[in-house]
């Protein structure tokens, strides 16, 4: 029965983060290419983030953008293989340092630039109901 409730929950907040519009950049964290390890002076700023961690509901939305028309299906793969883990360094040293918010990842498919970088965002929970509740009136 917890399985089915966490599954439903799970799907509800698939379609929440879709419609966060009150997204507030937070940081960049870049990577050399071909690199899964972002620089040692960026861990600075992950502290920072813990540090200021907010009591507001809402979540920390890591993005990360790679190209749309890879060169070989080998590329497209490798591509996104580093794209995940590339977040999950983020959010492997956030998760360590027990950060207190949901985090969520996406990678986008989409991109005309070769961007090495997280986006690193927070979504209000708070602001975005507020503002889907009134595009819906």
């Amino acid at each position: 029965m917890k399985a089915i409730i966490s599954i439903i929950c799970l799907l509800f907040a698939g379609s929440a983060i879709a419609q966060c519009e009150q997204n507030i950049h937070i940081t960049d964290i870049p990577y050399a290419k071909n690199s899964s390890y972002f620089p040692s002076q960026y861990t600075k700023q992950l502290d920072k983030l813990i540090e200021n961690a907010s009591d507001n509901p809402g979540y920390l939305v890591l993005e990360f953008q790679i190209l749309k028309h890879p060169k070989s299906d080998d590329a497209r793969k490798y591509n996104m293989w580093l794209a995940k883990r590339r977040i999950d360094r983020i959010k492997e040293y956030l998760t360590h340092a027990h950060y207190p918010a949901p985090i969520i990842s996406r990678i986008l498919t989409a991109s005309n630039k070769d961007i090495r970088y997280v986006s690193i965002s927070w979504c209000d929970a708070i602001q975005s109901s507020a503002a889907i509740t009134n595009k819906n009136i």
